[in-house]
């Protein structure tokens, strides 16, 4: 029989945000309280969890972290993923907005530019951003500046998502903070681990 412990993976909190993109994260059991007070306060659903039960969904979920705010850290999780969790909390699953493919979170121009979705849709006629028509453009990493939204990732382990950059260093290093997740601490990073957003996503903000 599984036994919970503090490191127990105990608690999924999940959830819709405004433009209807899924995310989710689990939280340990010392969290769990903490983590369904995040849930209410956020607008989100949340699910206790037995030690050993959904194995499958839980290990794909990123671990949650807790704010001073009372708020949580619940990164993007992909949409089956999400139906899952839907489904073993009992909780309807709100309905997608009809899309043509554009506006889809899960579409080339719209994943994050570290992923291969992104690598293998972006540019001009599938070309890599940058490599121009003729390998004549500049090196659009280069124009990056103070104020600039991008895709950063905390970790190796978790996804990308954006920062506004606040500072700019030496040897192209930048500073940046999570736009949707103002108690985050900020974070440092190379031009080269960071992901470039599809100007005409940028141009609907």
């Amino acid at each position: 029989m599984n036994v919970a412990s503090e490191t127990t993976p105990s608690l999924i909190v999940f959830g819709r945000d405004e433009t209807r993109k899924p995310h989710a994260s689990k939280f340990l059991l010392a969290d769990v309280e903490a983590a369904e007070g995040a849930a209410k306060l956020m607008g989100m659903h949340s699910h206790r969890i037995e030690p050993g039960e959904a194995a499958d969904i839980v290990m794909r979920l990123p671990l949650g972290k807790l704010f001073d705010s009372g708020k949580a850290f619940v990164p993007f999780v992909r949409g089956e993923v999400y139906t899952r969790i839907a489904a073993l909390a009992g909780v309807a699953d709100e309905p997608r907005r009809a899309s043509t493919g554009t506006d889809d979170p899960e579409t080339a121009e719209n994943a994050s530019a570290g992923s291969p979705e992104a690598v293998a849709g972006h540019g001009n006629g599938g070309q890599p951003a940058g490599s121009g028509d003729g390998g004549g453009s500049p090196d659009p990493w280069g124009k990056l500046a103070v104020g600039d939204i991008v895709l950063a990732s905390e970790g190796p382990d978790e996804g990308y998502f954006e920062a506004r950059i606040t500072k700019a260093k030496a040897k192209g290093i930048f500073t940046l903070k999570f736009r949707d997740y103002p108690d985050s601490p900020s974070i440092d990073r190379s031009y080269y681990q960071l992901g470039l957003i599809h100007p005409r996503q940028l141009s609907k903000r």
